[in-house]
């Protein structure tokens, strides 16, 4: 949903990084097959990164192929044979998709609500399909943490933690939907832990756009609309770290018996999504270090007038 959750791809293998994206690509397929030929547009990253923990934790056989698509007409590409693993990550992300949209209706204004209106019939039509595959108690699952973060998000709290761990709850329900014992603790909380990752980096990365238009923005709210400092930025990052750090404590317990799975899992949390918060730091403090330098040059026109 957000993209944030990715491999650091010159630091893989050859046959790793064939296995990364034929694992996306099957997922796409599975999509197209499971929800709809338009939920393939919704395809993220972070769906990618569910598919490989529930194949690993499933310990399904996997198979390959090699196919055309639409978006490679050109040259046939790796894909992932549809598995059960497959099946259910297309399912749940139609019903987050669906339901996500429900929330820009209500919240968005100007060219986003009038995407999420457009949108709407097919996002319907590819949850509908996933309530037939068995999956409306994940349904109603996604659905109650959702509205209970619009709440908490309209109640304007200063936190940015609370918001999180609501967010984090919602992912680990989706990864741990369905499993049973060890696995069930150790996916949840891997979940939660992405979770709350995914939502301060997205809060981050949105700080200075949601400041201009006026939106919702958790560090908005917890530093009073002012602009970060070098040191809150690094407060932040830290705080990122800290979520990485009980992620890959979850990742350290679970069982991987595929040893592509393993590396590809320990790169997306050793490199790819501290490099992606690395980014994404920077981008924040150079957008802060412009915004400050107008402020300061309107104000020594003022004054010099």
């Amino acid at each position: 949903m957000f993209g944030y959750v990715r491999v650091m791809s010159p630091e893989l293998k050859v046959k790793e990084y064939e296995f990364y994206r034929g694992t996306y690509c099957g997922l796409c397929r599975s999509m197209g097959k499971c929800t709809g030929q338009c939920s393939r547009m919704t395809l993220s990253y972070d769906f990618a990164f569910l598919a490989l923990i529930r194949l690993s934790v499933s310990g399904e056989e996997l198979a390959f192929g090699q196919k055309r698509c639409m978006a490679h007409p050109l040259k046939k590409r790796n894909y992932l044979k549809h598995t059960p693993s497959l099946a259910y990550c297309a399912g749940a992300a139609a019903l987050l998709n669906y339901h996500k949209l429900l929330d820009d209706l209500a919240d968005e204004k100007g060219f986003k609500r009038l995407r999420a209106i457009l949108l709407r019939p097919f996002l319907a039509h590819s949850r509908k399909k996933a309530l037939k595959a068995g999956l409306a108690p994940l349904d109603e699952q996604i659905a109650a943490r959702l509205a209970r973060l619009s709440e908490t998000e309209h109640a304007s709290l200063t936190s940015a933690d609370i918001p999180a761990a609501l967010f984090g709850d919602l992912l680990g329900d989706i990864m741990s939907f369905g499993l049973e014992g060890s696995d069930k603790r150790l996916t949840a909380a891997l979940g939660k832990a992405v979770g709350k990752w995914i939502y301060l980096a997205d809060a981050l990365d949105d700080w200075t756009e949601d400041a201009k238009k006026k939106r919702y923005n958790p560090f908005l709210l917890l530093y009073h609309g002012a602009l970060p400092t070098e040191n809150d930025l690094n407060s932040i990052r830290n705080a990122l770290k800290n979520e990485l750090y009980e992620a890959e404590a979850a990742i350290d317990l679970m069982r991987f018996e595929n040893p592509e799975i393993k590396n590809l899992v320990s790169n997306i949390l050793y490199l790819g999504m501290p490099g992606r918060m690395e980014q994404i730091h920077a981008e924040t403090e150079k957008g802060c270090k412009q915004k400050s330098k107008r402020k300061r040059g309107r104000t020594t026109d003022e004054r010099s007038v």
